[in-house]
C-alpha cells in the first residue's frame, strides 16, 4: 500500500454545541483515526460537512487525498441521509472508506435490512410500525428509530409487554426524537457484538464479543441502551460490560454464518459490526448491521482487534486498504 501512502481526509458530520454524547463521540473518533494516520506515515487532516456538498467535494478535489476516510454518520443531524455522503464521493470518483452508498442505506434503514435478511435466510425478530397489519405474535416488544443508531431513545420504557403499549411507546419517541420509529420482537437471550475487518479483501470475523449485564433488577430490560453506552454517570455504563468468551462450537459457527451472510448480502467492504442474541435454542437472531461502527481506541471494534491480536493502526490500515486497492 507504500504507494498510496500520500494524504488522507478524515471526513464528519458537522458537530454543534447542543451536540449529543454520541454526536460529540464522532469529532473525537475522526481526531483519533486521523492521528492514527499521521503516525503510519500518511499527511492527515480533518474536514467536517454539512448539506453543502458541493463545497466539501470542492475542498475535497483541492485537497486531492490518496482517500476519504468516511466518518459520517448523519447530516443536519438526521440519520436517514447517511447514505448521501457515499453516493456523492462516489459519484464525483474519489476513493473512500467502508461501505458504498448502497450498502449503508440498506442497513441502516432497519426495516429494509430486516427484509434483505429474510431474502438471504439470516434470522431476524419480527418487526411491526402502527399502521401496518397487527403481528399475529404474542410477544415482548422494543421500540427502536428505523434510522438512528447508537442506541437513541432505548431505555427502560422502550421494552413493553404488549402491542397498545409498543404503539404508544413510537408515538411518545416521536414526539420526543423526531423521525420514524417501529416495534420489534424482543428476543430474551445472550448478546452478541460481532466485528468483522477486510483483511486482504477478505472479511475476516474477530473474536465475539458478549454483551453482560451485571446485578440488574429482575424487572429491569437486559439491553445496551443510551445511558449504558454514553452516560459515565448512569449506573446502566458500568453494569454493561463485553467480554470475549469460548462459544460451543455449535453456537460459534452458527453466529459466524450468519455474521457472514450478513456482509455477503449487505456487499459490505472495510469493516462491519453485526449485533446478535442468541435465543434458547441457539439460534442466533440479528438485531442490527452497521456498516460504520465506532473506532473510537474505547469501542467494541477496537476491543475485538485488541483480542484479535490486531493493533488499532493495523486495523485502520487495513480499512484503508480497502478503499485504495
Amino acid at each position: 500500500m507504500s504507494r498510496f501512502r500520500q494524504s488522507v481526509l478524515v471526513l464528519h458530520e458537522s458537530i454543534g454545541d447542543d451536540a449529543r454524547a454520541d454526536e460529540v463521540d464522532t469529532l473525537e473518533q475522526a481526531q483519533y483515526v486521523a492521528g492514527v494516520m499521521r503516525e503510519l506515515g500518511w499527511s492527515a487532516s480533518c474536514i467536517a460537512t454539512n448539506l453543502d456538498l458541493a463545497t466539501t467535494i470542492a475542498t475535497v478535489r483541492e485537497k486531492n487525498p490518496a482517500c476519504v476516510f468516511n466518518l459520517v454518520e448523519s447530516l443536519n443531524g438526521d440519520g436517514s441521509l447517511v447514505h448521501i455522503v457515499p453516493a456523492v464521493l462516489r459519484s464525483a470518483g474519489i476513493r473512500f472508506t467502508g461501505s458504498d452508498s448502497d450498502a449503508t442505506f440498506l442497513s441502516s434503514h432497519k426495516l429494509l435490512a430486516k427484509q434483505v435478511m429474510r431474502l438471504n435466510d439470516i434470522p431476524t425478530p419480527v418487526a411491526f410500525q402502527p399502521g401496518e397489519p397487527k403481528p399475529a405474535l404474542n410477544s415482548t416488544w422494543i421500540v427502536k428509530s428505523v434510522w438512528e443508531h447508537a442506541s437513541l431513545g432505548l431505555d427502560d420504557g422502550c421494552v413493553v409487554n404488549s402491542l397498545s403499549a409498543a404503539r404508544a411507546r413510537v408515538d411518545h419517541c416521536r414526539a420526543q426524537f423526531g423521525g420514524n420509529w417501529f416495534a420489534e420482537q424482543f428476543i430474551d437471550g445472550r448478546e452478541f457484538n460481532v466485528s468483522i475487518l477486510e483483511i486482504d479483501r477478505k472479511p475476516r470475523v474477530l473474536p465475539i464479543a458478549e454483551m453482560t449485564f451485571i446485578d440488574y433488577p429482575r424487572d429491569k430490560p437486559k439491553i445496551v441502551g443510551y445511558a449504558a453506552k454514553w452516560d459515565e454517570r448512569a449506573p446502566e455504563y458500568s453494569a454493561t460490560s463485553r467480554s470475549f468468551v469460548e462459544l460451543p462450537r455449535t453456537e460459534y459457527t452458527a453466529i459466524v454464518d450468519v455474521v457472514q451472510k450478513c456482509w455477503s448480502a449487505f456487499n459490505m467492504r472495510g469493516y462491519a459490526r453485526v449485533d446478535i442474541r442468541l435465543d434458547a435454542n441457539g439460534v442466533p437472531w440479528v438485531l442490527e448491521v452497521n456498516a460504520n461502527p465506532c473506532l473510537s481506541p474505547d469501542a467494541g471494534f477496537a476491543a475485538a482487534c485488541h483480542e484479535a491480536s490486531i493493533t488499532m493502526p493495523a486495523a485502520i490500515e487495513h480499512i484503508v486498504a480497502a478503499a485504495v486497492h
